[in-house]
């Protein structure tokens, strides 16, 4: 595939995974890499200094395959970082379920390795581009792998109202917790907590779940994913957007949040084919007694 430059980045917080990092370098530079670490790396590294790594983003911007030392939550925020650049991302799972990672610690030497010499091949998963809009201005925007979520913004128990339109045309007024729009990756995820139907990845698809409505007949809809979908605040109290679980604006009444498909879709290696279902029966525990 003709990496150049390897970048690896790790958990901010893990301790311990020094050699590994070690080794990784290692490997790439066998093969003629250039490697690139951010400072959480190179902190953990033997023999090298906080100051020997980058920035996160630095590493990310810079390099053209990206290895993720963390667990799922760290490989949404890489799919997030490298924005429209057509980055392949190779997760090693510190993390518990490792939904979206390639290889355990164990096999993370062999997998890059055996990547850098040409096998595996790219998955994609599509992400979704979401705004916040107050009037006529543009107040955020951002690129989501996994799900867009608005939810009340007080700690009391109460519902919002949440009018929702498709293609500019009206769907229903959802009054309820919230609302959850979900990619195909992002449906095993809050969707799923939520009721959520479960959607293979290589669907095209988004899905709108509302998360505990008062009318029990609003149920969630699948969608195609070329689909523009329209969410106003129509509640007198605040709520709150958060994407993929890490990110959060704060919305006012009369705020929208539009979402739609985003240009370019996530990569992530594989070096073995992928097996949807075993994967739920894995990690889900799908079949299980």
């Amino acid at each position: 595939m003709g990496f150049k430059r390897i970048g690896i980045v790790l958990k901010g917080g893990e301790v311990g995974h020094g050699e590994l990092v070690a080794r990784l370098i290692e490997v790439a530079r066998s093969h003629g890499a250039d490697v690139a670490i951010d400072r959480a790396s190179a902190a953990e590294a033997p023999g090298l200094e906080e100051s020997a790594g980058h920035g996160h983003q630095e590493v990310i911007d810079v390099s053209d395959l990206l290895v993720v030392l963390g667990g799922d939550g760290s490989m949404l925020a890489a799919a997030r970082a490298v924005g429209d650049r057509d980055v392949p991302i190779l997760g090693v799972n510190l993390g518990r379920l490792g939904f979206l990672t390639e290889a355990s610690p164990d096999q993370a030497e062999g997998a890059l390795d055996r990547l850098l010499r040409g096998e595996g091949q790219i998955i994609e998963r599509r992400r979704l581009r979401v705004r916040v809009l107050r009037d006529a201005r543009e107040l955020a925007r951002g690129i989501v792998l996994n799900d867009a979520v608005i939810t009340k913004g007080t700690a009391l128990a109460r519902m919002i109202d949440l009018e929702v339109r498709v293609d500019d045309q009206h769907v229903a007024t959802f009054r309820s917790d919230g609302l959850i729009v979900s990619t195909p990756t992002g449906s095993t995820a809050y969707n799923l907590s939520a009721g959520g139907p479960v959607v293979e990845p290589s669907v095209r698809a988004l899905v709108v779940t509302p998360i505990c409505p008062h009318v029990l007949s609003l149920r969630p809809l699948v969608l195609p994913d070329d689909s523009q979908v329209e969410v106003l605040l129509r509640a007198q109290e605040e709520a709150t957007l958060t994407r993929d679980g890490q990110v959060g604006n704060a919305l006012l009444p009369g705020d929208r949040v539009a979402i739609e498909s985003a240009g370019h879709p996530a990569r992530f290696v594989t070096l073995e084919p992928r097996d949807h279902f075993d994967t739920l029966r894995r990690k889900l525990g799908w079949g299980s007694r």
